[in-house]
């Protein structure tokens, strides 16, 4: 039998540290708390009212107002707080195959130049919703009567947020630190699990 030549390249191991790490990442980490469980919270409740609303029609013959509007709502609030957590995790697509063929002084200048571009970008969008919401003070949704500058203040306070996370990754390139962070809950357990030995190859 004939052994393969084909080698198979070991997936690329992103660099990342403990949310309790640097200074910096200590000093925004209550912040980084907030969005994440706050999306998560969005996002339980997003799930949780159209099941709700199907118990309540169906079984009750009574249907709730205004559900799906409001599951609406979560739904888009739920996209926005978890848009920091995605940039500080580095969850977000970056193509790091194509960015690895390149000399590491390439690279090296070319994060610094993405997390500049990022960090205005999203800056530019975190004004324009700040300015929106100005604009948009008596607006109001049909049915639950939601005031728009609710939506747009998760707009504004998302990429507020994404853009400091981008200005953190900017400083962490020139200094030479992992770029992404990771929570205490999200590391590997320090102990070996006991699993059968057939699973531990």
């Amino acid at each position: 039998m004939q052994t393969s030549d084909i080698v198979f390249d070991a997936p690329a191991h992103i660099a990342a540290a403990d949310s309790r790490s640097y200074a910096i990442d200590r000093a925004i980490e209550p912040l980084r708390w907030v969005f994440r469980w706050g999306s998560l919270a969005m996002l339980v409740a997003m799930v949780t009212l159209p099941f709700i609303q199907v118990v309540s029609r169906e079984i009750f013959a009574t249907p709730i107002i205004g559900v799906e509007e409001l599951a609406r709502f979560m739904l888009i609030c739920s996209v926005f707080l978890a848009l920091p957590y995605v940039v500080s995790a580095g969850a977000n697509i970056r193509m790091e195959e194509i960015v690895g063929l390149f000399p590491a002084g390439v690279v090296r200048v070319a994060k610094i130049a993405g997390a500049i571009t990022a960090t205005a970008t999203f800056a530019a969008i975190a004004i324009a919703a700040f300015v929106a919401i100005g604009g948009n003070l008596d607006n109001s949704t049909p049915t639950l009567g939601i005031p728009y500058w609710i939506f747009l203040g998760a707009a504004f306070v998302s990429f507020a947020m994404s853009a400091l996370e981008c200005a953190i990754q900017t400083v962490k390139i020139i200094q030479g630190r992992p770029l992404y962070v990771t929570f205490p809950q999200e590391h590997e357990p320090e102990e070996e699990l006991d699993l059968p030995d057939d699973m531990k190859h």
